[in-house]
This record gives C-alpha cells, structure tokens and sequence, in this order.
C-alpha cells in the first residue's frame, strides 16, 4: 500500500497533485487540504483534522460525496500533520508520501520534515514532496535514483553522523563524520543513474531539489 497525505501547505501545481494521486491507493487529506481536492473534484479516502483552516464550501464538498471525517478539538498536542501520519501507519503500508508538507509557516515545514523520523522508526519510507524538491531521512542506507536537474544534500538532525559514505557522487565521502550545523553535505549531485548513502551512526535528512523553472 502506499499512502498519500494531503497537507494545508503550499502546491502550486495541481497536475502535479493529480500525479501523484494517481500512484497512491490511500489518500488521507489534513483539514484544509481538502481545497485542492475539491477543485480536481477527487475524493480522499479519509478527511481528518481539526477544521480550523478548512473553508466551509470545502468541508461542505466533502459531506456531500460522503467522505470519512474525523474531527478533532482544536486545542490538540500534535499538528493535523502528525494525526494524519498516525492514522496512515496504522495501515502499515510500504510508502507514506506527504505532498503540501512545506509552505510559508516555517515551523510547520521543519516539523513535518522531523516527522519522517517518526516514519522511519516504524520501518515505512516516508517522502515529502513538491514541485520541485523531495525530501527523504535514513539512518543506515539509503540508494537513489539520479532526478535530472536535481542537486543532492545530506543534513545531520542528530549531533553527529558518523561514518557517513557517499558513492556515486561528484563529491564523494569515504567513511566521514559529519556534525549537527555543518554544510559538507549540501549541493553534491548523483554522477550516473544512481548514487547511495550509507553510515554508521545518526540521522540524515536526504534532498534532492532543484531550482524552479
């Protein structure tokens, strides 16, 4: 199974929303999320959250082609993100994207970003995506696949990363020890169709972006 959750930040391309719904077989959309929904006229297969930040026509949309709701009190210990997140490991499927994880409120960027700690903890990948960046963690191995135009960065999210190596790359590391706040890992770029990440110790939060067009 792979899981899609929609979240309230920003997607500026719906094609490449309606993409990606069309490779999921679970969609769980976060509260005003459902805006996009409701403009590509698709059902999610649950709508959950707290509801402050949906507009009524939308909650509305989705009453009337009888999707699943789950609302939640307002005043809650954990983002509409996190429940989403949540509810989709309980399913225990292989993937877990987040599309709309990203936006102009930067703590909810980083905070959804943090949570692929808590995906990967459960032994699902998880992956935040956008237009033009897509966002991984690992704390062992990791192989990827080149994305054209896209530069690769590693950033620790614990206070060392040890034994980091990195093959296939146009900067390569051997065995390299990398601390919380340091930029050794940022704008390398996989060389041939695929590059990989490997260590010992930590956690690193893997990009791959590029700029937009």
């Amino acid at each position: 199974m792979r899981v899609l959750i929609i979240a309230n930040g920003e997607i500026g391309d719906l094609k490449f929303l309606e993409e990606l719904l069309s490779n999921h077989n679970y969609v769980i959309c976060a509260d005003g999320a459902a805006k996009y929904l409701r403009l590509l006229n698709i059902k999610p297969d649950i709508l959950m959250g707290d509801f402050d930040s949906i507009d009524e026509r939308d909650l509305q949309w989705m009453k009337n082609h009888h999707v699943e709701i789950y609302e939640y009190p307002a005043r809650k210990n954990f983002t509409d993100t996190e429940l989403a997140i949540d509810y989709a490991m309980e399913l225990k499927p292989q993937l877990i994207t987040i599309v709309g994880g990203v936006g102009s409120r930067w703590d909810h960027s980083i905070s959804n970003m943090l949570l692929l700690y808590k995906i990967l903890n459960s032994g699902i990948e998880g992956v935040i995506l956008n237009e033009t960046n897509r966002v991984t963690i690992t704390s062992s191995f990791l192989e990827l696949d080149r994305i054209n135009g896209k530069t690769l960065s590693i950033i620790p999210i614990t206070s060392l990363v040890k034994g980091v190596t990195l093959k296939g790359m146009e900067y390569p590391l051997n065995n390299y020890d990398i601390t919380m706040g340091a930029s050794i890992g940022v704008s390398n770029m996989i060389k041939g169709e695929k590059g990989s990440i490997q260590l010992s110790e930590g956690v690193l939060l893997v990009f791959q972006s590029s700029e937009e067009d």
